[in-house]
């Protein structure tokens, strides 16, 4: 996936074509700077980021980025264990997927710690799983989680997928 930028101001245009990397910044930037009403020229379909329209809906059609940032969206209108509740995943990896993701949405930090998933484990009222090294290890594996550094770790494309199918799938709230 690549993203395609287009602004313009006044007499001002420019499009740019930005790494996938980008879009964590790029989503922030436009929360930060947006207008509560944006004012499109007459035809000119709106942007859903630029507007207070309703969330994105989680379906397999919609793109990566736009899958996570729904995901996002989700997660923080839920508690921990609400989380771990609703999904009612049993592994080890998939559970450190689901409070990775939580922990990701609820923190303005992309990465996250043992420490981190300890304390996301507390808050959900759940013990955590007694051995992250190879619980972690094997969501590496599985795909579902990225290392940043040795010690860091952040929920990967395939993981913030999986999440969006598993909340596709959930009966309407």
């Amino acid at each position: 996936m690549s993203i395609k930028l287009r602004f313009e101001h006044s007499s001002m245009q420019m499009q740019a074509v930005l790494k996938d990397d980008s879009l964590e910044q790029l989503l922030k930037f436009i929360t930060t700077h947006k207008e509560k009403v944006v004012s499109p020229p007459p035809g000119t379909p709106t942007p859903t980021a630029f507007t207070d329209q309703p969330p994105i809906v989680l379906t397999p059609s919609n793109s990566t980025g736009d899958r996570s940032v729904a995901v996002k969206s989700w997660l923080t209108k839920h508690s921990a264990s609400e989380i771990l509740n609703i999904i009612k995943w049993e592994t080890n990896p998939e559970k450190f997927l689901l409070m990775g993701a939580f922990h990701e949405s609820k923190s303005d930090k992309t990465s996250w710690r043992s420490a981190d998933m300890e304390t996301r484990f507390t808050e959900a009222r759940e013990t955590q799983p007694a051995n992250f090294s190879r619980d972690i290890a094997n969501a590496i594996k599985s795909g579902f989680i990225t290392t940043v550094t040795p010690r860091t770790y952040t929920v990967s494309r395939t993981g913030w997928n999986k999440i969006a199918d598993a909340i596709a799938k959930l009966p309407a709230e």
